[in-house]
């Protein structure tokens, strides 16, 4: 009887490791995440006011329409955590500016981050989430002494990811 249960045993040890490797392989493995892109070109006319100096001191935003007191902003999608901003202006001069979330550190000023002068090099990562982003621009001289901003007529670009 003590045989007859050892091998038992034995057999139900094998067919079990004989097993594991079967159910292992059900397993899936997790995709990579593949980067998505979202570009949003917004055109504007005429530029904002405001003095360039190495950190975003001051500029206007584009209006939606000439003569508005309403802001171009772009909402995100939920799953774009970057973003990336290129002003293409009629005049052959690079623009500086910068872009912004609202009050995103709930100190009840509108937050100002992703200095650009012309375009930003790499994506910045969105600090106000699912908040409207907007996008300010004024004349002077790039904060990274690259060059006059002197924005007229044109169009911002907007790249959008999930991933940098």
């Amino acid at each position: 009887m003590k045989k007859a249960i050892t091998v038992a045993l034995t057999l139900g040890l094998v067919a079990a490791s004989l097993a594991m490797p079967a159910e292992a392989a059900k397993v899936k493995k997790k995709k990579p995440v593949k980067k998505v892109t979202r570009v949003v070109e917004i055109p504007y006319t005429g530029g904002g006011v405001g003095v360039s100096s190495p950190a975003a001191s001051g500029g206007v935003c584009p209006f939606t329409e000439p003569g508005s007191a309403t802001c171009i902003e772009i909402a995100p999608m939920p799953n774009e955590r970057y973003i990336s901003i290129e002003i293409k202006d009629a005049l052959p001069t690079t623009v500086a500016g910068f872009i912004s979330q609202g009050d995103v550190d709930g100190d009840g000023i509108n937050d100002l981050y992703g200095d650009f002068c012309g375009a930003h090099t790499e994506p910045v990562e969105l600090q106000g989430g699912a908040a409207l982003v907007r996008v300010s621009f004024y004349p002077g001289v790039c904060a990274n002494a690259g060059g006059v901003s002197l924005p007229t007529t044109g169009t911002i670009v907007a790249t959008f990811s999930n991933l940098p």
